[in-house]
C-alpha cells in the first residue's frame, strides 16, 4: 500500500512521482515491507522506476534491495510493473506487480534468478 504519492515536473518536463510503500511478503521470506520508488514517464502510458527497499523477516533480520524496470498503462489507472533487484544477502529477483493508483495498492509476485 502506498503511504503517500508525491508528484513534480522535471527539468525536462516529465513527470516524477515518489512512492513510499508498506506492506507483507511471504513464501520464502517472511516479513513487514517498506519500500521507496520514483517512477518517471513523458506520456503516463509507460516509463521507468528505481526502489529500494527493506523487509523486516519474522527472525529478527534484515534483508535490503535496490532495483529498476519499466511500466505501462494497463488501464483504469493501473500501472504493470517489471523490474529486477539484487538483495542484501546476494539474491537476485525478477518482480511483477500491479499498481492501482485509485486505492493505492501494489500486489506483485517475486521471483529468484539463478
Amino acid at each position: 500500500k502506498a503511504t503517500s504519492i508525491e508528484k513534480e515536473v522535471d527539468a525536462a518536463g516529465n513527470s516524477v512521482f515518489n512512492l513510499n510503500l508498506e506492506g507483507t511478503v511471504s513464501g520464502g521470506w517472511n516479513g513487514a515491507v517498506l519500500s521507496t520508488m520514483t517512477s518517471t514517464t513523458s506520456d503516463y502510458q509507460s516509463g521507468t522506476y528505481t526502489s529500494t527497499v527493506s523487509v523486516y523477516l519474522e527472525d529478527g533480520s534484515v534483508v535490503e534491495g535496490a532495483g529498476s524496470g519499466v511500466f505501462r498503462s494497463v488501464g483504469g489507472h493501473k500501472w504493470q510493473l517489471n523490474g529486477t533487484d539484487l538483495v542484501s544477502d546476494g539474491t537476485c529477483i525478477a518482480s511483477e506487480g500491479v499498481l492501482t493508483l485509485a486505492d493505492k495498492s501494489l500486489n506483485g509476485k517475486i521471483f529468484e534468478i539463478t
